[in-house]
């Protein structure tokens, strides 16, 4: 096995294009183990920490936020983003443990795409947008885009994810991500992202997204809709939860059957909707 050590995006690029079946080594703390297991072989790896600009987290002025793909899931945590853009920071604090997170990047979490990870549905509740660059330039895909199935993205063969953005959070807009989880630390039983804007305690918009419930991050428009326009009573909270939990398909494995992951949707969605309520009702 040939190990490059790129020092641009146009390295990697070329790279990837030179060696067929070629994997990107960012973190490391999924592939690492995939390897060590047997379950990859590739013929090369294409180390991006020396690749400049893909480790900086930038604020705007504006509110919103770029990040290259290995900023690590520890700086993301400690990053005290503002409004909606929350959801993203406390993903981030229940990836694993500390020594995970260290080495653990955001792009390497999101091109996995492992529908129990805890960074892909809070990326969809926040309505990001990943950029990804290959061999025919750059194109920009929202998050709700990029993930395609269970360990599948929308990135083509000799494409890489080099940064995501996030929109401004609009005033008022709050954050929460919860997860049910065997023990600390834990892949997700089931987890949910979820961003609201709220004026005068009215929900103006929503987004819920969902993970270990499908092969991909579950967001319904019509879940989202249930909320919009309400003050968050308890039917309408029901209903989104209602909604979620009809359109749930997860796998069954040893965190839990499909019909108890599913059982534990409407709960977790009210206290997730809940949590992101109170953060609004909090004294300034």
């Amino acid at each position: 096995m040939q190990i490059f050590h790129p020092t641009t995006v146009d390295e990697v690029i070329g790279l990837l294009a030179a060696h067929d079946e070629a994997r990107c080594l960012a973190g490391g703390q999924t592939l690492v183990a995939m390897l060590n297991l047997g379950l990859l072989d590739p013929p090369a790896l294409i180390s991006l920490r020396k690749v400049a600009g893909l480790d900086r987290l930038i604020r705007h002025a504006d509110g919103g936020v770029t990040m290259g793909a290995t900023v690590t899931q520890a700086a993301l945590a400690a990053a005290d983003l503002p409004g909606a853009l929350a959801v993203l920071g406390e993903a981030a604090q229940q990836v694993a443990h500390p020594a995970i997170r260290n080495f653990g990047t955001v792009g390497g979490a999101l091109c996995h795409a492992d529908p129990a990870a805890d960074l892909p549905p809070a990326f969809v509740a926040a309505d990001a947008r990943m950029t990804a660059i290959g061999p025919d330039g750059e194109r920009s895909l929202s998050a709700g885009d990029f993930f395609v199935d269970y360990l599948t993205t929308a990135l083509a063969d000799g494409e890489i994810l080099t940064e995501i953005r996030l929109p401004p959070p609009p005033p008022g807009s709050v954050g929460a991500y919860l997860k049910f989880a065997r023990v600390d630390g834990d892949y997700a039983t089931v987890s949910v992202a979820v961003t609201m804007t709220l004026e005068n305690g009215v929900c103006r918009a929503a987004r819920i997204a969902l993970g270990s419930c499908a092969a991909r991050p579950l967001r319904l428009d019509a879940a989202d809709a249930a909320l919009a326009d309400t003050g968050l009573d308890a039917d309408s909270v029901a209903r989104a939860g209602a909604l979620l939990q009809e359109a749930a398909d997860p796998l069954a494995d040893m965190r839990g059957t499909a019909d108890y992951r599913r059982r534990i949707v409407p709960g977790l969605v009210a206290r997730a909707i809940g949590a992101a309520r109170a953060k609004a009702e909090a004294p300034a």
